[in-house]
């Protein structure tokens, strides 16, 4: 497998470009946040690679922002959890004040064009060699969720803002819940094996082993 992080936003948010191996001709974009149109679409065209689909592991701004630039421009659909959907179009429904307000100096305005074509995330699905095991995670936002990604030599879990190196992601944004969160940190321990690879939404990749030594959250 290949992945490529781009940080795209304010925030800093990881996209990520992701090949099935290195003679793959197709990929899948994950988190196409907030300014990631530009840095996407140039990595996309130097590889000479077609996307095929978006993924979403939540709804926030800098994690999909740019989403409807990139499927018009590949005709391509978006995947994300039901419960997050309303945060394309009304992204300020998932932010605080801050939030709300930096959204209006980067696009001028509360709310984003439309993704012509959105699919709920649910159940396995195989897109350009992967396959793709969505895992629900909320606590972050109600239809956070883990992207358990396959291809035939490598395993990976995008967490999105679920688990960070070393700590987790906020849970005090409109829709977030602390016992969410630590219901489904449970369910991530026993769910995945500690020698997983985890890219999380923001900051560097670590895996379930590191983060069960040195997580507080997840002791």
């Amino acid at each position: 497998m290949l992945i490529q992080p781009i940080p795209v936003s304010p925030w800093q948010a990881n996209c990520y470009v992701v090949l099935a191996d290195e003679k793959a001709t197709q990929c899948v974009i994950v988190d196409p946040g907030i300014t990631a149109a530009g840095p996407v679409a140039r990595y996309v065209e130097e590889r000479g690679v077609t996307p095929v689909a978006l993924l979403a592991t939540h709804g926030h701004l800098d994690h999909v922002g740019d989403a409807h630039l990139l499927a018009a421009r590949w005709e391509i659909p978006l995947h994300i959890a039901a419960a997050d959907r309303h945060l394309l179009e009304r992204p300020g429904d998932g932010l605080g004040p801050q939030g709300t307000a930096l959204m209006r100096q980067l696009t001028g305005t509360d709310t984003l064009p439309p993704v012509a074509d959105v699919r709920d995330l649910t159940g396995d699905i195989e897109l350009a060699g992967l396959y793709v095991s969505p895992f629900a995670a909320p606590g972050h936002t109600p239809g956070s969720t883990l992207l358990d990604v396959t291809s035939a030599d490598t395993r990976v879990v995008f967490t999105g803002d679920v688990i960070f190196a070393g700590t987790i992601g906020r849970t005090d944004l409109p829709g977030g819940s602390m016992t969410e969160m630590r219901r489904s940190l449970r369910s991530i321990v026993e769910r995945f094996p500690a020698d997983v690879v985890l890219l999380p939404g923001h900051g560097r990749p670590t895996t379930l082993a590191e983060e069960l030594d040195t997580n507080s959250y997840l002791r």
